[in-house]
C-alpha cells in the first residue's frame, strides 16, 4: 500500500478512534459510585495509555509497516501469537463498531424521536464503509472534520464548566473509598482505548519514524487534556449523587451552564464522536485482516487491493459485515467497555512481550529506526505496559467473572481456528508458521 497519510491525518485517525461516544456517557455513570474521584479513575487510565503509546512508537518505527501488531508479535514472538492478538482486536472491534453505532443512534433519536435505532445505526455503519472504500484520503478529510467539531465542542463544555465549577460539589471527593476508584479505572480506560492503532496502518504513513512519534505524543497530550477538563466539569456542575439517573452526562450538564442551542451543538458532537471511532476502526483493522491474508492464515482473497490509493476492498467488507451482524443481535456500549479492555489489556501485554525483544531479536533494524529509548527506558516501559495491563487484568476478572469468560471463550475459539487452518494446510504440503515466518521476513527486510 503507498504511504498517502501525513502527520496531520495520523493525528486525526488516533484522535478520532481514541475520543468516541464513551466520554460523553462512562464519567457520569462511573461518577455515581467514585464521586468526584472520578478524576482520579480517569488519570490512572491515562498512565496506562502513556506506557501503550511509548511501547506503540517503539514497534511503530521498527515495523512501519500495514497490520504492524501482527508483524512485530509473530516476528517477535511466534506467528501464532500474532495471530491471537489480531483475533482479539477484530472480534473486538468489530462488536465496538456495532455498539458505537447504536451510540450515535441513541443521540440522533434525541432530535428526532422515533427513528429505528437499529436502521440507523445500520446505515451509519454502511455509510462509513462506503467512505473508507472510495479512498484514505476521502476517508481522513471526512475524519478531519469529524475530530476538529468534537475537538471544539468537548473543549468549550469544559471551559464553560470550569468557570461554572461549584466547589462545594467536589466535596467529599472520595465518597465512597478508594475501592470503586479503582475499579472504575478499567472502563475508563476504554476512553483511552486506541493509541495503538497507528501500529495498524504504519504502512501508509509518510516518514513513519518521524510522524509515528509526533503523532502519538500530540495525540496523547489532547486526549489527555480534554479528558481531564471534561470529567472535572461534569462532578462540577451536576452532584455525583445524580449522575447514575442521568444517560447523557455532558448533554445534561451542558444543558445546565450553557445557552440551549449552544447546549444541542455540544451534545451533537456524540454522533460526530461515534462515527469518528467507528470510521477509523474500519480504516484501522482492516489493515490487519490483509496482514494475515499474506500469511495464509486467512483466505487470500483478503488481501486483494484496488484503487489509486490500493484499498483493502474486501478487508473493509469484511469489517463493515461483522459489524453489520452485531447491528442486527443489538447491544449498549456500557456492556461492552469491560470486555473490550479486558481484550485490549491480553493484546498489550503480548504486545509489550514483543517489544522487550526488539534490541535482542532486532537490534541492526532498532538502531536504524531512529528511535531507541536506551538500556533502561526501553525495558522500564516495556515490562510497565506488562505489568499495569495485568494489574488492570486481574481487577477486571475479579470484578466481572463473566466478562473474563466470555473474552477466554472467544481466544479458545481463535485458537481452534488456527490449528484447523494450520491442518487443512498441511495435507497440501503447506506449512503454515513457515510461511508466516517467511512472509513477515520480507515484509520487515522491505
Amino acid at each position: 500500500m503507498k504511504r498517502t497519510v501525513g502527520l496531520g491525518g495520523a493525528v486525526v485517525i488516533i484522535i478520532g478512534f481514541v475520543i468516541g461516544v464513551a466520554i460523553f456517557i462512562l464519567p457520569g455513570a462511573l461518577a455515581a459510585s467514585t464521586g468526584p474521584a472520578i478524576v482520579i479513575s480517569y488519570a490512572l487510565a491515562s498512565l496506562m495509555a502513556l506506557f501503550s503509546c511509548v511501547v506503540a512508537v517503539q514497534i511503530g518505527s521498527v515495523f512501519p509497516v500495514t497490520g504492524g501488531s501482527f508483524v512485530a508479535v509473530g516476528r517477535l514472538i511466534s506467528p501464532f501469537w500474532g495471530f491471537i492478538i489480531v483475533w482479539l482486536m477484530i472480534g473486538g472491534s468489530a462488536i465496538v463498531i456495532g455498539l458505537l453505532s447504536f451510540g450515535f443512534a441513541d443521540y440522533l433519536q434525541l432530535i428526532w424521536p422515533g427513528l429505528n435505532r437499529t436502521l440507523i445505526a445500520f446505515l451509519l455503519v454502511c455509510a462509513l464503509g462506503g467512505l473508507n472504500l472510495l479512498g484514505i484520503k476521502d476517508a481522513l478529510i471526512g475524519q478531519g472534520l469529524m475530530v476538529v467539531s468534537l475537538l471544539l465542542a468537548l473543549l468549550v463544555f469544559a471551559l464553560a464548566g470550569l468557570i461554572h465549577l461549584d466547589i462545594d460539589k467536589l466535596t467529599p471527593f472520595m465518597p465512597n473509598g478508594f475501592s470503586p476508584v479503582l475499579a472504575a479505572t478499567v472502563p475508563a480506560f476504554f476512553s483511552y482505548a486506541g493509541f495503538m492503532v497507528i501500529i495498524e496502518i504504519g504502512g501508509e504513513i509518510k516518514n513513519p519514524s518521524r510522524n509515528i512519534p509526533l503523532a502519538l505524543a500530540i495525540s496523547f497530550s489532547t486526549v489527555l487534556l480534554v479528558y481531564t477538563l471534561v470529567s472535572v466539569a461534569i462532578v462540577g456542575v451536576i452532584p455525583w449523587q445524580e449522575l447514575g439517573e442521568i444517560n447523557a452526562p455532558v448533554g445534561e450538564a451542558a444543558g445546565r451552564i450553557l445557552p440551549g442551542w449552544v447546549a444541542t451543538g455540544i451534545t451533537l458532537t456524540a454522533l460526530a464522536a461515534a462515527a469518528s471511532s467507528v470510521n477509523v476502526m474500519l480504516l484501522g483493522y482492516s489493515r490487519d485482516l490483509v496482514a494475515l491474508a499474506k500469511a495464509r492464515v486467512l483466505p487470500t482473497l483478503l488481501e486483494k487491493v484496488s484503487g489509486k490509493e490500493q484499498q483493502p476492498v474486501n478487508s473493509i467488507l469484511l469489517m463493515v459485515t461483522l459489524a453489520l451482524v452485531t447491528v442486527v443481535i443489538g447491544g449498549k456500549i456500557s456492556d461492552l467497555a469491560t470486555l473490550i479492555v479486558v481484550a485490549l489489556l491480553v493484546f498489550q501485554i503480548v504486545l509489550g512481550a514483543a517489544a522487550l525483544l526488539i534490541p535482542r531479536k532486532m537490534a541492526v533494524q532498532y538502531e536504524n529506526s531512529g528511535l531507541r529509548m536506551g538500556k533502561i527506558a526501553h525495558p522500564f516501559f516495556c515490562v510497565g505496559l506488562i505489568v499495569l495491563s495485568l494489574a488492570l487484568l486481574v481487577t477486571a476478572t475479579v470484578g466481572s467473572p463473566g466478562t473474563a469468560l466470555v473474552g477466554g471463550s472467544f481466544i479458545l475459539t481463535g485458537v481452534v481456528y488456527f490449528f484447523l487452518r494450520n491442518a487443512h494446510l498441511a495435507k497440501k504440503d503447506i506449512h503454515i508458521e513457515d510461511r508466516i515466518q517467511a512472509e513477515l521476513d520480507a515484509i520487515t527486510l522491505e
